[in-house]
């Protein structure tokens, strides 16, 4: 695909792509690349055209880039440390809030619906500090109802950020589709909308890189269930699409991978739901309204949620072959569960409930 590109970019037609540095080209035809393996492994659809009107951002490599350090009184409001860019042969100034530590690999810039421009450098980095182990494992069901419910009997909900804003977004979009076309009155409107949007994106994306880090702190295994989510999104429609799980999942992973934790997933056909997490009796007339589990073999009484989250944690386990869960029983109520560590990665004592 690169030679073609270097073969049209010699034709009359195509002179204007000798323009932008041939990185930029190579970046296009990288992500190009990658929606066709996309189609192929996940069955997402044909990649589709896309105007130049609509592209956000372009990527430059580090040697093509130059830094240079402003002088302090010149720092920002913030009073973060402000530098200034090289790019395409022109000067742009920006504010640095962390520290430039490694070789610059690539400088990515990005243009928002508002207007704002982003600038985001990837550095070289050979040393991950690691943090403490806990030796602590925890098995998490995920819903509509709370966000995330823990073996441990913990609850995580979600603020629905959409929701909150749902009623200004509806304003200012209906005011925005009563302005005349192409006026100067319409752009103005647009721009409150897309910065209700920005609003509610960033809250929700502050949530989870707050839960992430959260969950990264306090365990060092996490087993989630590998959900259908655009089947879920079918069903549930908006609440699925605030709620974000998707996102929160990269979020998690990212914040994982810095933190040498594992986020570990069991397959979506395993019975969580309908299965005692004390004796494994499997409960065929349980419907969606149940919300509490009651086994009718053992009598054990719990939430709903919790015990999934316990079948969960105990076939996470098994099938990565890190050892054995087994609850802890008292009154016909789950008070705990201990774990038979086959792995040093988990303490033979663990308490997760």
């Amino acid at each position: 695909m690169s030679a073609h590109l270097t073969k049209l970019k010699k034709l009359e037609k195509y002179q204007h792509w000798n323009i932008p540095y041939a990185w930029a080209l190579q970046n296009v035809l990288k992500r190009l690349a990658q929606s066709f393996r996309e189609m192929k492994t996940l069955g997402r659809g044909h990649p589709k055209f896309k105007s130049c009107k609509k592209h956000k951002g372009m990527t430059f490599r580090g040697e093509q880039v130059k830094l240079e350090y402003l002088l302090p009184k010149q720092k920002n409001e913030r009073n973060y440390p402000t530098y200034q860019i090289r790019l395409n042969g022109r000067w742009y100034r920006f504010a640095l809030h962390r520290n430039i530590e490694g070789k610059i690999i690539e400088v990515h810039v990005t243009r928002d619906a508002l207007g704002d421009v982003y600038i985001t450098l990837t550095e070289e980095c050979n040393e991950v500090k690691p943090e403490p182990k806990t030796g602590q494992a925890e098995g998490f069901d995920m819903g509509i109802k709370d966000f995330l419910t823990g073996s441990d009997g913990e609850r995580y909900t979600s603020p629905m950020f959409y929701e909150q804003n749902a009623k200004k977004l509806a304003k200012a979009q209906q005011e925005h589709s009563r302005k005349v076309k192409g006026s100067n009155n319409q752009e103005r409107q647009r721009k409150t909308v897309a910065r209700l949007h920005k609003k509610t994106a960033n809250q929700r994306a502050d949530h989870h890189w707050k839960l992430a880090i959260e969950l990264c702190q306090k365990f060092d295994i996490l087993f989630f269930e590998d959900l259908n989510l655009r089947g879920m999104k079918a069903l549930f429609g908006k609440q699925v699409s605030d709620l974000a799980f998707g996102e929160f999942m990269q979020k998690l992973k990212h914040q994982s991978r810095k933190r040498l934790r594992s986020v570990l997933k069991i397959s979506r056909w395993s019975p969580t739901t309908k299965c005692c997490s004390v004796c494994g009796h499997k409960n065929e007339n349980l419907t969606l309204s149940d919300r509490e589990w009651q086994c009718p073999k053992c009598n054990t009484h719990m939430d709903r949620d919790q015990n999934a989250a316990l079948n969960i944690l105990k076939e996470g386990v098994a099938s990565f072959g890190l050892g054995v869960v087994r609850p802890i029983v008292l009154f016909n109520r789950i008070v705990g569960c201990s774990v038979e560590a086959s792995s040093p990665l988990l303490n033979s004592t663990n308490a997760s409930a």
